[in-house]
Parts: structure tokens; C-alpha cells; sequence
């Protein structure tokens, strides 16, 4: 197996960032449909599913470099193909991305929360937020995106710990019992799904997206 990038990715050395990412798109198709065959073939297309992601993450990074050192002009978000994996709802991409960053700044912990809250992981989410506000204190996104989780995870307990507001006697009453300690009470529900929906508006929000527009 080569291990120069742009031999992988099937390109020149001097290939612009789109067309390593074209190339990438259409490799990694490519092989996506052979990974289930069974034998040789299958594994061989998941070995090289491997080796097309470490490509593209080495080809974007050389050809970053070079911009910067030819005098070029550089703007792209560095946090663009994650935003783009979760937008997908490619959670697995998004984290391969993440994890072969070096540069692990506030912005990094946030788009790791995100990761981890599309995985429901709320109180890792957390963690990584508090993290993120750390490194980059007063920033009015994190601390916003924080305060939102905590009245999630808040919202989540108590919906948890709620206890039934009657007791009932006889065996049929405790059926009926037992049906009505699954039924959320109609305010608790009401307050779970605004909770929701203020953390998926600030997690939305770095995807140019917005789903309360008042906040």
C-alpha cells in the first residue's frame, strides 16, 4: 500500500483542496459498496476505507501548508467537513475527523459536545463544553450552548424522578396504576421538549441553522 496521500486519493501533489475532496468522495464510494463482500474483497475495501481517511486528512493538511506558504489566501473553516459529517448525521466521520486533529482549542470541545449530544450523551456533552468555556472564557456560544444543557440534563432528571400523584387500590386500579406512571404529566413534557429545543438551537446554530428564531 503507498503511503504518499495523493497516490491513495488517485491525484497530483498539487491538487486543490475541491479536488481532494472530490477524489476522496468518490474512492471512499467506491469501496463503501464492496466492504460487504465477504473473503478478501470486503476486507480489503474496509482496510482501505482506513487508509482513504488518513489520505484525505494528510493531503488537506499538506495542501493547507502550502497555501500558507506560497502567500495564498486561506479561509476555509477547519471545522467544515465536521460540521458537514454531523449535518448527515455521520457521527462516526464526525469523530474520526475530531480525533485526528492536533489542534484541540475551545472550538474543538464544542463540536465534540455536539457530536456526543446527537449521541445523547448529554453528560459527556456537558464535560466537553465546560472544557471549551475554559479555554476560551466569556464566549458567549459555549456558555450559552452550556447553560442549555444543564437545563436539559436538568429537565431529563426530573422527568425521571417524577412519582405518581394518586395511589389506587385494587388489583385492577394498579394497572391502571402502573399505565399512568409511564404517561409524562403534560407541563413536565411541555418543559422537556423546550429544553430540547434550546439546546438543538444553539447546536444548530453552527450549522447556519436556526430553530428557535427569537434566541
Amino acid at each position: 500500500m503507498p503511503n504518499d496521500p495523493f497516490v491513495i486519493l488517485g491525484i497530483e501533489k498539487g491538487a486543490t483542496q475541491s479536488e481532494i475532496l472530490e477524489a476522496y468522495k468518490e474512492k471512499r464510494a467506491h469501496y463503501q459498496q464492496l466492504v460487504f463482500e465477504e473473503g478478501e474483497t470486503g476486507a480489503d475495501a474496509a482496510r482501505m476505507l482506513e487508509e482513504l481517511d488518513k489520505a484525505y486528512q494528510l493531503a488537506m493538511e499538506y495542501s493547507h501548508d502550502t497555501a500558507s506558504v506560497s502567500g495564498e489566501s486561506y479561509s476555509s473553516d477547519p471545522f467544515e467537513d465536521v460540521k458537514s459529517a454531523i449535518k448527515n448525521k455521520d457521527f462516526t466521520r464526525a469523530q474520526n475527523l475530531l480525533d485526528n486533529m492536533s489542534n484541540r482549542g475551545g472550538e474543538w470541545h464544542y463540536y465534540q459536545a455536539i457530536v456526543y449530544y446527537e449521541k445523547s450523551w448529554l453528560n459527556e456533552s456537558k464535560k466537553q463544553l465546560e472544557i471549551a468555556l475554559s479555554l476560551e472564557p466569556g464566549n458567549e456560544k459555549y456558555q450559552r450552548a452550556l447553560d442549555n444543557m444543564k437545563k436539559k440534563i436538568d429537565g431529563t432528571n426530573a422527568f425521571k424522578n417524577q412519582r405518581p400523584r394518586q395511589n389506587y387500590q385494587g388489583q385492577e386500579a394498579q394497572g391502571y396504576h402502573r399505565s399512568y406512571q409511564q404517561q409524562p404529566d403534560a407541563a413536565d413534557n411541555c418543559c422537556t421538549v423546550c429544553q430540547a429545543l434550546w439546546c438543538a438551537d444553539c447546536c444548530c446554530e453552527c450549522m447556519g441553522g436556526d430553530c428557535i428564531r427569537c434566541c
